[in-house]
């Protein structure tokens, strides 16, 4: 059995080292000679002795910063999660059969200590594998980000693997592949989208305002009535209905337009919108009401447009327009 010495054990080894090479005739660095002691108990490299061994000193801490292989107490920018795993049996068919990823190294303290595995996918992601009791917690979300997520889906959806059936799913930041492993935590591949998909998704809200002779509250009430909107939807004269939805009757039956999601009268009225749009992705009228010189200042944002729905924000440019119903039937109160 090859039990890894802890830190401080391989640092007082490598000083031995150096002397013995030293007095041979062959100079070897304090950093050159930590990778060789970790190369020698089977390790990759020295940053991978002190992840797999908990030091002994005061501190509690995994190794002594201050005296890395590079000679600064610096960390490397990898960020390798710790998911705990029951079974490695069952934990090496997910990862390794149906994910096709490698075991880089594994270690235990004893021949009936838990394991604890390091597994990479064939793109370098990395994930540590513990048995121990406090390495953590069943059922921890990963987020990978792959380059095609398309692909990952393909090669899955080939395995003959009876646990797990993923689908590829488009969400507002890029595509995702999900699975579960053995233990219950949850992977998820993400296809991230590009600066420029970001930047079609965040198209900024049409904002238009009016000032209308009327305090906030009375404002906030004629608008939230709706009974002022004549056109685009509603006819002059037809009702409207207002409870947590908006919603108007013309002859061609009822057309909801959108639900009420904040009502803080006489401040601000919020609700989504759907009116010449696809309900299923619907935008958000923002109304803001503050006490003016002369009456209260109506500000209205347009807003929610993202990739799915900016094909429409151009048809919304006549806001002003819409408004002049509001202000003409604010002015007759």
């Amino acid at each position: 059995m090859n039990t890894v010495p802890t830190p401080d054990e391989a640092k007082a080894q490598a000083r031995r080292l150096r002397t013995a090479l030293t007095a041979a005739g062959f100079e070897v660095g304090h950093a050159a000679a930590l990778e060789l002691i970790a190369r020698t108990h089977g390790l990759a490299d020295w940053n991978t002795l002190t992840g797999t061994t908990r030091t002994t000193s005061a501190a509690g801490r995994l190794g002594d910063p201050s005296e890395t292989a590079g000679g600064a107490a610096t960390a490397t920018s990898a960020v390798v999660p710790i998911l705990r795993m029951f079974d490695w049996d069952k934990a090496q068919d997910f990862y390794l059969g149906y994910l096709g990823w490698t075991v880089d190294w594994g270690h235990r303290f004893s021949d009936h200590s838990p394991l604890y595995v390091q597994v990479s996918s064939p793109d370098g992601a990395r994930l540590h594998l513990s048995e121990h009791h406090g390495d953590g917690t069943p059922g921890t979300a990963v987020l990978i980000e792959v380059a095609d997520a398309g692909a990952v889906h393909a090669t899955l959806s080939a395995k003959d693997y009876s646990f797990a059936a993923p689908g590829l799913e488009q969400v507002p930041w890029g595509q995702t592949v999900t699975v579960h492993d053995p233990s219950g935590n949850q992977l998820t591949f993400l296809q991230a989208d590009g600066d420029r998909a970001r930047a079609d998704r965040e198209l900024p809200p049409i904002v238009t305002g009016i000032t209308v002779p009327l305090e906030p509250g009375a404002a906030f009430d004629l608008f939230t009535s709706f009974s002022w909107w004549v056109e685009y939807g509603r006819e002059v004269g037809a009702p409207v209905t207002v409870s947590d939805e908006v919603a108007f009757e013309n002859g061609r039956g009822r057309l909801p337009i959108g639900r009420v999601l904040h009502r803080h009268r006489p401040t601000h009225w919020a609700m989504t919108f759907t009116l010449a749009q696809d309900p299923a992705t619907p935008t958000r009228l923002d109304v803001h009401f503050r006490p003016v010189a002369g009456g209260t200042e109506v500000r209205l944002e347009h807003g929610g447009w993202d990739a799915r729905n900016g094909e429409r924000r151009g048809q919304f440019n006549d806001w002003p327009v819409i408004l002049a119903h509001f202000e003409a039937a604010a002015r007759a109160v």
